[in-house]
């Protein structure tokens, strides 16, 4: 079996050749290219594997049984149309595709999804399980459901169906329904109770491991409520209700295999937590299950083997680390850990039975590398590597550290020095982090570990208003754009020269999404501090953000909550805006934007460009990337955004 298996490995794992690393860094393409292997999911029954892989810029989902044979390539694109999200086994048979289209929906750019679905032998395959032909009329006016890729759950014994919640009768009030994994046919389970009058319907399904809807969470403006249905009862009755603008409260995540017991997430000493409620006698007082003493607990949970009983959560979608507190799922790690030594070692899926795992292996220095790992004797084969030809390039860990801002309050960041430097004086990358909630510890990334190729430090700041390091660190940057969680930034920079680790005239600032805004604002408010400035897909007019956020999706309210208002914050808004303060910009500026970016539109890297070109500010150079999305799905984007910053820093930091 595994000498097949190996054989199976080696073909995955062809890739191009590069020249050798001890002349000189990697070349981009090493950085840039999409990971070999992005995703690997075991059928049901161990038997077969389903491998989401990129190859020459393109993507293909590809199955095989665990030995190598009978392999077959049942989706693949070339991330232009469109872009796979996830995938799953439905069945042993039968695999479920969710991709990402970008779209135009009354005349406002849309990101939708549609899910496919296809036999693993590549037959049966249906291009869009959910028809536009299958929605009735309203009006008549078809309406067509932006989001169809929203699985609540499976249904035990019935492999051929699962529930998904869908608006098909009234538009963001999802009903659920049991759909044909084969034929897209679908059964209405649970019309859409709603909450109360003048607040919205449940947005928000959660079913139980026996496959019956028990709650929904919906929100109106900053309002949040929790329904719940007792078994074997048709009436839905109120859990929790509180106000987002106030407070950061409960979250229902799943059921255990106890129908009885409900996991929730909510805080606990000022940080994320997972409890458990019973939700049948609400006498019984709910128990804490887990919590981190530094850092949120904001991940998915973690099931054993066939989703039946609750065994630990993973920190955040970025840091897929697990804290588990079933006993069994403890050792089986440590067994894991001790076959794959020195990395963050991950189950990403199991046979049902629980014997087959596929384990993902990566770190800050490691790039990800995927394997079986069999429990019944311990065995572990390697099934290939994300990132190959950059296992011997020399990659550095990073570390965290906490400095002191101006106003006391503490502020992470995680430092990262090139290998075989001295590290006094170096040339720094100030590398915010989009989102800006968005954070992450211990996961490869590639633009950092691009930066210290080139002999670069790179400094990440987790400034106010970051996840995953409690409710006030977030919560203090409600509002605060471009003040004091650009000071946060500020302050960073200036500890590290402070130090001795930077050069004080060789600092860049350079960040995608809120970390371009970042960029831009550094160059506006602070621009004797950096030799340059590199802002990607980055936000630059905050009042159009906010008058672009969309009552319909309930964005409105939570953005005006995090950003502002228009109306009454406008002055501070325009003040914070780097589209207004071009005049003030003298250090060079390399703006990027991609015209399919659906998180910030391009019309913000175009109007800047527009308004620094009325400035008269002549050290910008404007790139427009026309098939970019904001997550750089294709290659040949990734590799064009490296080379222009390649040539950009280089000019100006060495």
């Amino acid at each position: 079996m595994y000498g097949l298996f190996i054989f199976c490995v080696l073909v995955w794992s062809v890739v191009p050749v590069y020249a050798d690393s001890s002349s000189g860094p990697p070349p981009v393409e090493a950085f840039a290219s999409l990971p070999r292997i992005a995703s690997i999911q075991l059928s049901p029954s161990g038997r077969h594997l389903a491998v989401l892989r990129h190859h020459e810029g393109k993507t293909y989902l590809d199955t095989q049984t665990v030995t190598g044979q009978d392999a077959h390539r049942v989706v693949s694109t070339d991330n232009q149309e469109y872009v796979i999200t996830w995938f799953r086994w439905a069945n042993d048979e039968r695999l479920l595709v969710s991709v990402r289209v970008a779209d135009i929906r009354e005349g406002v750019d849309s990101q939708e999804t549609r899910l496919l679905a296809v036999n693993r032998d590549g037959t049966q395959q249906n291009g869009n399980l959910l028809r536009a032909s299958s929605f009735p009329s309203i009006f008549g006016k078809r309406h067509f459901p932006q989001f169809q890729d929203r699985l609540v759950g499976t249904i035990p014994g019935d492999p051929g169906h699962v529930l998904i919640a869908l608006d098909i009768e009234r538009p963001l009030s999802p009903d659920v329904y049991k759909l044909d994994v084969y034929s897209g046919e679908r059964t209405l389970v649970q019309a859409n109770p709603g909450l109360q009058p003048g607040v919205r319907n449940v947005l928000q399904w959660i079913a139980d491991r026996q496959g019956r809807l028990r709650v929904g969470v919906g929100q109106f403006g900053t309002t949040v409520r929790v329904i719940y249905q007792v078994p074997e009862s048709t009436l839905w009755r109120d859990l929790v209700e509180y106000d987002l603008a106030k407070e950061t409260g409960m979250l229902p995540l799943a059921f255990d295999a106890d129908p009885d017991w409900l996991y929730v997430r909510d805080q606990h000493q000022g940080k994320a937590a997972i409890f458990k409620m019973n939700v049948v006698d609400r006498r019984v007082d709910r128990v804490l299950v887990a919590a981190d003493a530094k850092h949120d607990l904001t991940g998915e949970l973690v099931y054993a083997p066939g989703r039946k009983k609750v065994v630990g959560v993973r920190y955040s979608a970025a840091d897929e680390r697990v804290l588990f507190w079933d006993f069994d799922a403890q050792r089986l790690q440590a067994r894991i850990d001790r076959a794959i030594p020195g990395r963050v070692n991950v189950i990403h899926s199991s046979s049902d039975d629980g014997r087959l795992h596929i384990v993902k292996s990566s770190g800050a220095a490691h790039p990800p590398q995927w394997s079986l790992f069999d429990e019944h004797d311990g065995r572990t084969v390697l099934l290939g590597k994300s990132y190959p030809d950059l296992e011997a390039a020399g990659l550095v860990p990073s570390r965290e550290t906490f400095i002191t801002a101006r106003d006391g309050k503490e502020v992470p960041a995680f430092l990262t020095l090139p290998k075989d430097r001295d590290a006094r004086e170096l040339p720094l990358i100030v590398f915010p982090h989009g989102g800006p909630a968005s954070q992450g510890r211990d996961a490869f990334n590639y633009w950092t570990q691009w930066f210290v190729s080139h002999g670069w430090a790179v400094l990440a700041p987790r400034f106010r208003g970051t996840e995953g390091y409690g409710d006030e660190l977030l919560r203090a940057g409600f509002q605060r754009w471009g003040l004091e969680m650009q000071d946060d930034v500020t302050d960073v920079v200036q500890w590290a020269i402070r130090s001795g680790l930077a050069s004080a005239h060789r600092i860049c600032i350079v960040g995608s999404g809120y970390g371009g805004y970042a960029a831009l604002m550094g160059a506006v408010k602070t621009p004797d501090l950096y030799r340059c400035a590199v802002s990607l897909g980055g936000v630059t007019d905050l009042p159009q953000v906010v008058s672009d956020s969309r009552w319909y999706l309930n964005q409105k309210p939570v953005v005006e909550l995090r950003i502002g208002s228009w109306w009454s914050d406008r002055e501070r808004l325009r003040e914070t805006s780097p589209v207004f303060h071009t005049k003030e910009i003298r250090i060079p500026l390399l703006l990027m934007h991609g015209a399919m970016d659906r998180a910030v539109p391009v019309s913000h890297g175009r109007d800047m460009a527009e308004a620094l070109k009325a400035a008269n500010v002549t050290t910008y150079r404007y790139v427009e990337l026309p098939f970019a999305d904001e997550q750089l799905s294709r290659e040949q984007d990734r590799i064009h955004v490296l080379k222009e910053l390649e040539q950009f820093l280089t000019a100006h930091l060495d």
